[in-house]
């Protein structure tokens, strides 16, 4: 047997004589339903792997997911829906958006010779745009020809998108900014320039509240699971200082 399989003497009566018996189950003992119910816990547990001893078991939040679709919740009136949107409304808001351009010296990265001279015409081409940001459109159809019918144009991005280092350089700038320094990737040696950054959005309640509703159902559920659970726990442990 397992350790999740119930011994024959660890729940209800005990059959020793006294007033077990005459009187019916002690306060403390487990009644058919709740021994029936545990050991349908338990069966859910075995079967999704989860190991323990039988307190720990109900204990563990991977069981609670488990039986949690099992229990029927209310569906949430549209005020609670509202008050949770407006709690939680920062969690809704889209990711902002990075519009840039820049100008790839593409080399190779075994070839450190060619790296060294694209790092050196990239400082150059930096120390243009400085002067003169209007000059990037000649120099990218001079030095970044395949780029050219985009205009170099990168974005619009969010975080995590981008090659961590041209994001950094990217993302730390302010529109209007050229990054003062050339950016090494795998692609080459860029020039990069931030022009604009569209700040994320937070959809309205109208269009969160079917998902706001179907969050908190499944939180309800959760927490009845959770409650559950713990109250299978303490009826088990109290049955057996019972014993």
């Amino acid at each position: 047997m397992t350790a999740l399989r119930l011994r024959s003497n660890e729940l209800g009566p005990t059959g020793k004589t006294g007033s077990n018996r005459r009187f019916g189950l002690r306060k403390a003992e487990m009644g058919p339903l709740e021994q029936s119910r545990l050991q349908t816990v338990l069966k859910q547990a075995e079967k999704a792997g989860i190991k323990g001893s039988i307190p720990d078991t109900l204990r563990d939040p991977r069981l609670a997911s488990l039986v949690a679709r099992k229990f029927k919740v209310p569906t949430p009136g549209a005020d609670v829906c509202l008050r949770y949107y407006h709690q939680h409304v920062d969690s809704y808001r889209e990711a902002d958006r990075y519009v840039g351009r820049q100008i790839v010296l593409r080399c190779a990265t075994d070839d450190p010779m060619a790296r060294a001279e694209a790092w050196a015409r990239a400082e150059r081409l930096v120390a243009i745009l400085y002067f003169d940001p209007r000059m990037f459109d000649d120099l990218l159809a001079t030095y970044d020809p395949i780029a050219e019918k985009t205009a170099g144009r990168v974005g619009p991005v969010i975080r995590g998108v981008l090659p961590a280092e041209l994001e950094g350089a990217l993302l730390a700038l302010r529109p209007g900014q050229i990054c003062p320094v050339p950016v090494a990737t795998d692609s080459g040696i860029h020039v990069v320039l931030l022009d604009q950054i569209f700040a994320g959005q937070v959809p309205s309640f109208a269009l969160m509240h079917a998902r706001i509703s179907a969050t908190l159902r499944q939180l309800w559920r959760s927490q009845a699971a959770t409650r559950h659970l713990s109250r299978l726990a303490e009826r088990y442990l109290a049955s057996l200082q019972e014993l």
